[in-house]
């Protein structure tokens, strides 16, 4: 049997976004891999790992391993000055700790593996994966999703010579081995506590730094984005990191869904009824940390969100990728660009 290790890093609010991730990935699995998952955290409860590890259970193709690194960096004496960090997006504060999944030759529990697979939680896998494990790494630090060029605005902020080969998040297969053999940890926390221009998209920023001339792609098949189908219909799907049909296949033909800008527990979005399905397999209620208040107010909420959506991106020139709208009771807070600014418009529920 193939034992692949996987892991993750989120705190309560994730429980549910891990648990159709979870869910998705151990269905699809073919016979003869048992997948190895870790979850780095700070504070999910012992009621939500017992919950997440039924689940896995059930599958009986898997193990599932919760981490508690709360408190790793201080007591290591690492510092951090946050001013070199965003502060944005959807989690509103920078969380020191969330920089440990650039770190996995820190971890103890990974010394046994010469390479792991990073993930977000907020995906489906609709195949089996187990292939990716076997990519490239030949004197590579890690592989990763290229960045396409009609992104070339969220690297603004790096040396030019470095957009070129920017890899996003969300999924990493990191080279363990070469990165024990180089000491590359002590690069990234030197990164880290003294970063060469401020950061935006923090811990893959400090892992394209760090990593630099040594960092392999992967298909992103393994990372597709539903917000994308739109744009790329508009350049029929031809970019210039990618001159072949590889971002068509991706967004048709995808083993993993990833939904890095809507989220589809948030409201309607691109690809939402795929996560629905798998949501629904898990029994896990709707995230409450997303501003959702029970079933009932779902569809109330993201019908008003919705119509709201349509309106500004009427008479706004901005991809609908770059914009959230998320509601909070009687508030809809329009986030655009994520971080950048916010407009919060009070609405009214009366009839």
């Amino acid at each position: 049997m193939k034992k692949l290790p996987i892991f993750f890093s989120f705190d309560e609010g994730y429980v549910t976004p891990a648990a159709v991730t979870f869910e998705s990935l151990l269905t699809n699995a073919k016979a003869g891999v048992f997948y190895e998952l870790f979850v780095l955290h700070e504070s999910v409860s012992a009621e939500s790992q017992r919950k997440l590890n039924e689940l896995v259970a059930k599958h009986g193709n898997a193990s599932l391993s919760f981490i508690n690194v709360a408190g790793v960096f201080q007591s290591a004496g690492i510092v951090f000055d946050d001013s070199f960090f965003c502060l944005g997006h959807d989690k509103g504060k920078f969380t020191k700790e969330t920089l440990l999944r650039c770190l996995p030759t820190m971890i103890p529990e990974f010394a046994q593996y010469d390479r792991i697979l990073y993930s977000d939680v907020d995906i489906c896998v609709v195949d089996d994966i187990s292939e990716l494990f076997e990519a490239e790494l030949d004197g590579m630090y890690l592989a990763g999703c290229r960045i396409p060029a009609f992104l070339d605005e969220q690297t603004a902020h790096f040396p030019a010579a470095l957009r070129e080969c920017y890899v996003a998040g969300g999924i990493w297969l990191m080279n363990l081995e070469q990165l024990r053999k180089d000491n590359v940890v002590s690069s990234i926390l030197e990164i880290m506590r003294k970063p060469p221009f401020r950061l935006i998209w923090n811990d893959q920023d400090v892992m394209n730094l760090a990593c630099e001339g040594k960092v392999g792609f992967i298909s992103y098949r393994y990372c597709s984005i539903p917000g994308w189908r739109t744009m790329l219909e508009r350049i029929n799907y031809i970019d210039a990191r990618y001159p072949d049909d590889a971002l068509r296949e991706a967004i048709y033909r995808p083993k993993i869904v990833h939904y890095a800008y809507a989220k589809p527990w948030s409201g309607p979005c691109e690809g939402g009824r795929l996560w629905d399905y798998w949501h629904h397999r898990t029994g896990f209620p709707i995230p409450g940390a997303r501003g959702v208040k029970g079933a009932g107010s779902i569809y109330r909420s993201n019908s008003v969100v919705s119509e709201w959506g349509i309106y500004l991106l009427k008479r706004v020139r901005i991809p609908a990728l770059f914009v959230r709208l998320v509601q909070h009771d009687d508030i809809i807070i329009i986030k655009v660009f994520g971080f950048l600014f916010r407009i919060k418009l009070r609405i009214s529920n009366d009839g």
